[in-house]
């Protein structure tokens, strides 16, 4: 019996320190989203992690997430920019208000104003001049050449 308990102690000891219950494994990836500290494979309950957005990306919700009884809390989200192309104001026969740019990356929610090229003027069913970028989405305002 003295010799059963020699290897069953170590073992339930073993077992008990390996047991990943309470603790959570690499936290989530964010689409176009990074965590600023190296990842560990292993993290116990409270341990923190941040996260960052790439350029021109919008974060929605808290940066910081906690490793929660073996359950990461809610990550957050990058929100797409709106990319303006040279190529796409030439179809529309518009270019950007106050700035020379043939492209332009503008963060969701922030506000763009274009207007018409030399000989051009607004469609009658264009959209206002000011656009705002919502999730990656514009609506571009359209010119047709003055008569």
């Amino acid at each position: 019996m003295k010799n059963l308990l020699f290897f069953i102690v170590p073992f339930l000891l073993w077992t008990c320190s390996a047991s990943p219950v309470g603790k959570c494994s690499r936290p989530p990836p964010v689409q176009d989203g990074d965590i600023l500290e190296m990842p560990q494979t292993l993290y116990f309950t409270g341990a923190k992690v941040t996260y960052k957005c790439q350029r021109h990306y919008v974060m929605k919700g808290s940066p910081d997430v906690r490793c929660e009884n073996g359950h990461w809390t809610e990550t957050p989200v990058c929100i797409v920019p709106c990319i303006i192309t040279g190529e796409e104001m030439d179809q529309n026969h518009i270019h950007l208000r106050w700035r020379n740019e043939k492209k332009l990356y503008v963060e969701s929610g922030e506000v763009v104003e274009f207007a018409c090229k030399t000989g051009y003027q607004p469609e009658a069913s264009s959209s206002v001049f000011r656009a705002h970028c919502t999730e990656g989405n514009l609506e571009y305002p359209r010119c047709m050449q003055a008569s």
